[in-house]
This record gives C-alpha cells, sequence and structure tokens, in this order.
C-alpha cells in the first residue's frame, strides 16, 4: 500500500494534475490542442529528444537493447489483434484501426515526463531512447497508412522528411555515437527547451483529450483497451530479460510500453480514415482507465 501511495502521490499525481490544468483549458478553448500540438511537433520534442540523445549516459549497446525490445513489443501486440480481429470477423480497415489504437503507447507526452519523475534524469534518459525507435516506427505505420489510403508512398515519405523530430534524433544518435560534444549555447538552448518541454507536453495530453469525442464500435475499444493496458504491461514484463534490459532501463521499457494510446494515433486515424471514432474512443478509454494500471505498475517497478 505505501508502494502504490508513493507511486500516487509522486508521479502520477503531478502529471495528472498538469494534464486535468490542460483539459480545462482546452474545454473552455482557452489553448487550441493544434496549436500546443504545432509547437511540440517543431520545437520542444525534437529539443528534448535532441537534448536527451546528447547528454544521454545510456550505452549504445542498451540503445540497440531498447529497439530490439520496441519491435518486439510490436510484433507480439501486432498477433494478439491480427487473432482477436479473426475470432470477430472484423476486416482489414477496423484491424488496421486497432493496430494504431494498441501498438502505440504515449510514450512522449505522458511516458517521458512520467520516466523522469520516477527515476530522475536517467529515466529520462532510457525514456527518450525508447521513445526514439518508437518515432521511428510510428513514421513508417504513417508512410503504410498513408500508400493505403491512396496519399502514395512518396508523399508519406515527404511528410516524413518535414517532420524536424526526425532530424533532432538523426543527429542526437549520430553525436552520441561519434562522442562530440555539443558548443555551451548549443548544449543551454536545447536544455532550456527540454525543460519547458515536459510541462507543455503535459498540458497538450489534457487540451487533446477534452478534443477528442467518444464514438461507437465498443466491442472493438474494448479488446484496444485490454490490449493497451493489460496485455502488453504483461509482455513488457515477460519479454525484458530476453532483450537483457535491466536496473532502469528494464523498468523505463516496461513502463513506456505499458501506457496509454498514444494520442496521435486518433489524428492519424482521421487522417486516413481508418475507423477515427473506435481509435479516438480508445485514446479516451485508455488514458482515462491508465492511472489504475500505472500506478500498480510503478509501485512494482520502483
Amino acid at each position: 500500500m505505501a508502494r502504490l501511495l508513493s507511486a500516487l502521490t509522486d508521479v502520477i499525481g503531478p502529471v495528472l494534475l498538469v494534464a486535468a490544468a490542460g483539459y480545462v483549458l482546452g474545454r473552455r478553448r482557452v489553448v487550441e490542442a493544434q496549436t500546443l500540438a504545432s509547437l511540440s511537433v517543431a520545437v520542444l520534442v525534437p529539443s528534448l529528444a535532441f537534448y536527451a540523445l546528447t547528454t544521454s549516459t545510456l550505452p549504445q549497446a542498451a540503445l540497440l537493447r531498447f529497439a530490439g525490445y520496441v519491435v518486439l513489443q510490436f510484433v507480439l501486440i501486432g498477433i494478439v489483434i491480427v487473432l482477436a480481429a479473426r475470432a470477430y470477423g472484423w476486416d482489414r480497415t477496423v484491424t488496421t484501426g486497432l493496430l494504431l489504437a494498441t501498438l502505440f503507447s504515449n510514450a512522449g507526452n505522458a511516458g517521458l515526463p512520467l520516466a523522469f519523475f520516477a527515476w530522475g534524469s536517467r529515466g529520462l534518459s532510457a525514456a527518450v531512447g525508447f521513445f526514439a525507435v518508437q518515432a521511428v516506427a510510428t513514421n513508417v505505420l504513417a508512410a503504410y497508412l498513408a500508400a493505403r489510403a491512396g496519399g502514395g508512398a512518396w508523399h508519406a515519405a515527404r511528410a516524413l522528411l518535414r517532420l524536424p523530430v526526425t532530424y533532432a534524433i538523426a543527429a542526437g544518435l549520430l553525436l552520441n555515437v561519434v562522442g562530440v560534444p555539443l558548443p555551451q549555447p548549443v548544449a543551454k538552448a536545447a536544455q532550456l527547451l527540454a525543460n519547458g518541454a515536459i510541462a507543455v507536453m503535459l498540458l497538450l495530453v489534457g487540451v487533446q483529450l477534452a478534443e477528442v469525442r467518444l464514438g461507437g464500435e465498443w466491442r472493438g475499444v474494448a479488446v484496444a483497451t485490454v490490449t493497451r493496458l493489460v496485455v502488453a504491461p504483461m509482455l513488457a514484463w515477460g519479454t525484458a530479460p530476453l532483450l537483457g534490459l535491466d536496473g532502469v532501463a528494464r523498468q523505463t521499457g516496461i513502463l513506456q510500453a505499458s501506457l496509454p494510446t498514444a494520442v496521435t494515433a486518433a489524428i492519424w486515424a482521421s487522417e486516413f480514415a481508418v475507423v477515427p471514432t473506435l481509435v479516438s474512443s480508445a485514446v479516451v478509454v485508455t488514458t482515462l482507465l491508465s492511472p489504475l494500471t500505472v500506478t500498480a505498475l510503478l509501485a512494482l517497478l520502483r
């Protein structure tokens, strides 16, 4: 009980309070999600990823293990969803929507702050490794959906090349590998932006949640919710030793893989017309229920 209370007050509590403030701002239309999202995508998330990767003390071998770990989670969750879709007789479009709602956790907006509050700078460094790998996989899926939706692979590739986080992750990884220190002005600027990113990203979670609407497809939503909040943590916990993850890397990886559906999944589903009501509903339901599962998980991990 003491661990549960500590996880709730020290880690989950601050995250919920800031996200709740964002939700109120979103409901009252004080701030538009698009404004915060544009700021996050263009400046804050790239700065956070770049700074964390360039200052990371995570060994390169551990980063490679993270990559294998993330891919393994995707494969296992994908198998679960395909089997569930066949059992219920869902078509390819619904199956694709369920994959959107289950493959990608909210490892950026929620995961990075949670890891920071739980394990400090070491947790943030490890969480960025997970986030970097997932961001690459996310872009690949976006290209896949764009091709299926008729936009074409080249259209998707151009969209990928326009994302600042693509270059920030590439530059951060390159500098980390070669061991080149950043010039002091660049390092300080990146640190300032990275420090502000966590608060803005949490506000964005609340604002986006205020704008997402529940829809139908409740059987699919139930499958997505159980998969994301129950099955995914079990898979993450059980497979971490297979990739040699230990210490903070293990703790952070399990946490990141067990978070609710990424809010951006609803944006992708809407843009590509892939059962957007199902995906949006999964975002809302998993986010609302996640404090229960994440609190229990943190109590076990810390």
